[in-house]
């Protein structure tokens, strides 16, 4: 039996993404859909459109958090997150995310305001402090070990030290 075809490989996998993503106490849980209008049935969402405008929040969230020139300001180099990547059953694309900021409590008011960004320019959003971070981890590493259903991704600043 080839070793990647495995099921039991998935559940490893997934084991390793979810120990990965709990060394942050994540402070905001997304799930991030984008706007019917820009799917087109021959070619779907495009994945580099939908990381920049994923980015474009995070750095709203970031300039909210630190000011204009957070990049300069922070130690930490803005918030960090985790995203997956996933696609509903008719191939649009849709984001699960976590964010968590080393430096700035992420306020209850920033994260209303966020699902309303998001309406407002790309799609929909539904943002929630967690409950457990235990719970987010484990959802969105939950087709973690599949390529065709989901993809992960993080910050560039999601190894630095606290």
């Amino acid at each position: 039996m080839r070793t990647e075809l495995n099921p039991s490989n998935g559940a490893r996998i997934r084991a390793a993404y979810t120990e990965f993503l709990l060394t942050h106490p994540w402070e905001v849980f997304l799930t991030l859909t984008f706007d019917r209008r820009y799917f087109t049935p021959r070619y779907g969402i495009s994945p580099e459109k939908a990381d920049k405008d994923f980015r474009r929040l995070i750095r709203h969230i970031n300039e909210q958090l630190e000011g204009p020139r957070w990049m300069s300001k922070s130690t930490h180099k803005g918030v960090i997150w985790a995203r997956t990547q996933e696609t509903h059953a008719d191939g649009v694309l849709h984001y699960h995310a976590c964010i968590y900021s080393p430096s700035t409590p992420i306020g209850r008011a920033l994260v209303d305001e966020l699902a309303e960004w998001w309406g407002r320019k790309i799609g929909s959003a539904r943002v929630e402090v967690p409950r457990s971070v235990d719970d987010v981890a484990r959802y969105l590493t939950k087709h973690m070990g599949d390529p065709e259903r989901a993809e992960m991704d993080f910050s560039y600043n999601f190894l630095m030290r606290r």
